[in-house]
């Protein structure tokens, strides 16, 4: 009996405050799907890049940046500009990269890579076209199972970019001074959302604590205290917080970065079982490979 195919699920990992590692996150979590059989396509709309950077070898990268090959940039303007082999604009008919290691690209693992120029390109512009990557998507990703799109960590036309086509949110949180500044923020960013697009349901999926603290690893009473603010305000706007947590671990920007990474310590074990309740709270389960 053939499979009945679903729709994918599209998730925005934002935090209005950097440095909380969504970044890391998106990449952990696209390659943990992916490596479940699930068809997964990661979005960065990040003009700093990092997530094309994590999950294109530094080779691949630099090819990318060098031919101008297309990126999100392309994807918003909607064509391709002339170039030295192009003399008019010509129509963009495949923006996604394959993602892999430096062996083998995957099938099942695509990107829509971003580049450093992408935020000149949108200052440039005359209007943005917000819902074109839920166009996109509705179009041409019915084949996907599962979108993750790393968003800046700003409000901006970006963000209302990612709203769009997004279902769910899920919101990185490091246990610091300060750590839910951004959770104001982002709240009343959705609501705003909501209220003009009332059809639209987009729901704070989980709030992850990153940096985080065990027995074996304890970093100080401001990490504890910072952990109680965190489920104290995401309860205030219903957001619910995931069980599993992100303890202080080099593993993980290994992991992010390759595929099968070595001396990961604690946050092989960890991210596994992150993956696995992010997956749940979404509705997706593993496909039999």
């Amino acid at each position: 009996m053939e499979e009945t195919r679903r729709n994918p699920v599209v998730v925005s990992v934002i935090n209005l405050k950097g440095g909380v590692g969504k970044t890391t996150v998106a990449a952990l979590l696209a390659r943990y799907a992916v490596r479940k059989n699930l068809n997964v396509l990661a979005v960065d709309l990040d003009p700093q890049a990092n997530l094309s950077q994590a999950l294109m070898t530094e080779n691949d990268y630099k090819q990318f940046m060098e031919n101008r090959e297309p990126s999100v940039v392309e994807l918003f303007n909607g064509y391709l500009p002339p170039s030295s082999e192009r003399s008019a604009p010509a129509p963009l008919e495949n923006v996604l990269k394959r993602v892999g290691s430096r062996w083998e690209q995957k099938e099942n693992f695509h990107l829509i890579p971003s580049r450093f120029d992408f935020a000149n390109n949108l200052i440039e512009s005359v209007r943005v076209d917000e819902p074109v990557l839920a166009r996109y998507i509705a179009h041409e990703m019915k084949n996907k199972d599962l979108i993750l799109i790393d968003c800046a960590p700003t409000e901006s036309v970006l963000t209302r970019t990612a709203y769009h086509a997004s279902r769910y949110v899920l919101v990185p949180v490091r246990t610091e001074f300060f750590s839910t500044i951004g959770f104001p923020l982002l709240q009343e960013s959705l609501e705003d959302f909501r209220s003009e697009n009332p059809t639209h349901a987009i729901d704070v999926c989980g709030v992850l604590i990153n940096n985080s603290e065990t027995q074996w690893s304890p970093r100080g009473p401001h990490h504890r205290d910072s952990r109680e603010e965190i489920r104290e305000k995401a309860g205030e706007y219903g957001w619910p917080v995931m069980s599993n947590e992100m303890t202080h671990s080099r593993g993980y920007p290994k992991m992010a970065k390759e595929e099968y990474a070595s001396h990961t310590g604690n946050a092989w074990g960890e991210s596994q079982k992150i993956a696995n309740e992010f997956l749940e709270m979404i509705g997706l389960s593993p496909r039999e490979g």
